[in-house]
Order: C-alpha cells, then sequence, then structure tokens
C-alpha cells in the first residue's frame, strides 16, 4: 500500500538524510544514462546536495506542493509542483527511489503533483534527454516533447508540455 503525505506532515515521517539519501539513488540510476563530463557529473551531483533544501522549502511554499510517497513505511519517493504564474505550472521534482521504479509510486505521485497544478491547466516539465524510460512515462500523462523549447541545463533536457484538461 502507498501512502502520500504532503508538506509538513510528509517532512515529519521522514528523518534525516531521507531526501538526500533518496534523490542521490534516483538519480544515480537515471542521471548518468551516457557519458558525461565532469562538469556534467558536477551539476547532478548539486542536484543532490540541493534536494532537502528544495523540499523544506516546497513544503512552506504557497506556490509549491510537496508529496512523498511511503511504501510500508519506506520512503519511496517524492514529488513537488510548483506555481511560478497563473498559467505557469510545472512538475518540478519527480523522484523515485530505483527499488519502485516499475510500480504504481511514480504513477501516484504523478496524480498527486498534477492534481495540485491543477488538470485543466497546463503544465510543463524538463527531463534529462537521455532519459528514454521517463519520457515514455511522461507520455503517458499526456507530456509531449516542446521541439522548440531550450534548456540551459548543464547535462542536455529537453521540456515537456501537458495542455490540460
Amino acid at each position: 500500500m502507498i501512502d502520500l503525505y504532503a508538506n509538513a506532515d510528509a517532512l515529519a515521517r521522514l528523518a534525516l538524510g531521507d531526501i538526500e539519501a533518496l534523490t542521490d539513488a534516483a538519480t544515480a540510476a537515471t542521471f548518468y544514462g551516457a557519458p558525461l563530463t565532469v562538469a556534467q557529473v558536477a551539476a547532478n551531483k548539486r542536484i543532490v546536495a540541493i534536494s532537502t533544501a528544495t523540499c523544506e522549502g516546497a513544503s512552506s511554499s504557497a506556490d509549491q506542493h510537496f508529496v512523498t510517497a511511503l511504501v510500508e513505511n519506506r520512503f519511496a519517493g517524492y514529488v513537488i509542483g510548483t506555481r511560478h504564474g497563473v498559467r505557469d505550472h510545472e512538475l518540478d521534482w519527480l523522484m523515485v527511489h530505483p527499488d519502485f521504479h516499475g510500480t504504481p509510486v511514480s504513477r501516484d505521485l504523478m496524480h498527486a503533483g498534477m492534481n495540485w497544478l491543477g488538470l485543466n491547466a497546463p503544465m510543463w516539465l524538463t527531463v534529462i534527454a537521455f532519459n528514454q524510460r521517463a519520457i515514455r512515462f511522461y507520455q503517458r500523462f499526456g507530456f509531449a516533447i516542446d521541439p522548440d523549447a531550450r534548456t540551459t541545463h548543464v547535462v542536455p533536457h529537453v521540456i515537456m508540455r501537458r495542455a490540460g484538461d
């Protein structure tokens, strides 16, 4: 059974270091699918380093929503939704421990993030360009690669958009 918790309640269920450990495992499994430069490895490590502060900030922001998934009290993943503006909604972070890849955890977190952002609203996300598994996963939720969008990420990313219902 997957239990979802939001914001302060989500943080209260985690131990010190849980977010960073999960983010490290998730990025190790999905962010290193191609040979990377020293700068790209450093960029990936920065994601891990800022993950706890990012989740803590999201949990107390009116413009963000932080949701964790626990499976039998084990921290399985998290999502952050961010409302940058009235029509600028981002599914900002989705991190799932590799032990839970291919399970309903990712799906449930996607639903939690998308529902908070508003299914009627257009939304977007970024994904590492070579992570074809993640791209196919996001496509199942109605996201499509925006061929005209560009990012400045050190590790190549694509922007995927969903028009809304």
